[in-house]
C-alpha cells in the first residue's frame, strides 16, 4: 500500500479537550498557580471559538454572494451625457440606476452596501468605499479612487464635486458587486456619432501618459484612429483608461 494512502486511512490525532483541560484544573482547585493556567486555557479557549465563529460567517458570506451573482444583471446604460452644445456624448448607468436593481436581490440574500469616505493620497481626487455586510456578520470592503474633474457642462464646483462623488460610489458599487454595464452600442451608433475632436485628443494623450498599447486600445474602439472612434464607445473607454490611471498612480504612491 502507498505510504501516502496509509497515512490517510490512519486515525487523526485527537484535537485537545480544552474543556477537560481546563475542568482538570477546577478539580485541583484554584491555587495561585492553578489559576493563572485556568486564565490561560480560557484565552486559548475564547480565540479558538472567535476564529470558528469568524469562519463560519464569512463561510456563509461566500454560499450568499454565489447565490446572489446569478441575479444580478447586467445594467443597461439609459442616461444621456450631453456635451456643451446639447448633443449626446453617451449614456451612462448612473448610481441610482443601479442601486435601484441591486438593492432587492440584496435584501434577498441577506447584504447590504454602505459607503464611507477612502484615503485618498493625491490631490484632486476622492476615494469611496463600499462596504458589504452580510447578515451572518462578515463584510467586505471594495474602494473606488476617480479623479474630481469639471462635471457637466456649466457645473459649478459643488455640483462636479458631487458628480465625482456619485461616480465613484458607482464604480465602487459596481466592482463590489460585479456589475456590468451595458452601454447599447446599437441605439447610440443610430444617432449618428463619433466622438469629438477634444474627446479624440484626450483620449490619445491619455493612451500615451499610461503606456498603454494604442494598436490595442483602438481595436477594442473598433476604430482605426482615435477621430473615427463611435461615440457609443467613449464611456467604456474613458472607464478603462481612468482603472490605468489609478493603477499607475497607486503604483506610484506605493
Amino acid at each position: 500500500m502507498p505510504v501516502g494512502q496509509a497515512l490517510e486511512m490512519m486515525p487523526a490525532a485527537p484535537a485537545p479537550n480544552l474543556a477537560g483541560m481546563m475542568q482538570m484544573v477546577l478539580e485541583k482547585g484554584l491555587t495561585q498557580e492553578n489559576a493563572a493556567a485556568f486564565g490561560e486555557l480560557v484565552k486559548v479557549f475564547e480565540r479558538m471559538e472567535d476564529r470558528r465563529l469568524e469562519r463560519a460567517a464569512e463561510q456563509a458570506f461566500n454560499q450568499a454572494f454565489v447565490l446572489m451573482q446569478a441575479e444580478i444583471p447586467t445594467v443597461q446604460a439609459t442616461k444621456p451625457v450631453f456635451d456643451k452644445q446639447g448633443g449626446i456624448k453617451y449614456k451612462i448607468a448612473d448610481f441610482e440606476d443601479i442601486d435601484e436593481q441591486a438593492r432587492p436581490i440584496l435584501q434577498r440574500h441577506g447584504f447590504t452596501v454602505s459607503f464611507s469616505e477612502g484615503e485618498t493620497h493625491q490631490a484632486g481626487k476622492i476615494t469611496k468605499v463600499c462596504w458589504l455586510r452580510h447578515v451572518g456578520g462578515w463584510k467586505q470592503s471594495n474602494p473606488y479612487t476617480v479623479r474630481i474633474g469639471s462635471g457637466p457642462p456649466g457645473a459649478t464646483e459643488s455640483q462636479a464635486d458631487g458628480s465625482a462623488h456619485s461616480y465613484a460610489k458607482r464604480g465602487a458599487l459596481c466592482d463590489a458587486l460585479n456589475i456590468i454595464i451595458g452601454h447599447q452600442d446599437e441605439d447610440a451608433r443610430g444617432e449618428g456619432g463619433l466622438i469629438t475632436p477634444e474627446q479624440a485628443a484626450s483620449s490619445r494623450k491619455r493612451v500615451l501618459d499610461t503606456a498603454s498599447d494604442e494598436k490595442a486600445f483602438l481595436k477594442f474602439a473598433d476604430a482605426a484612429t482615435y477621430a473615427a472612434i463611435p461615440a457609443a464607445k467613449y464611456a467604456i473607454l474613458d472607464e478603462k483608461l481612468r482603472t490605468r490611471e489609478d493603477t499607475r498612480a497607486k503604483g506610484r504612491t506605493a
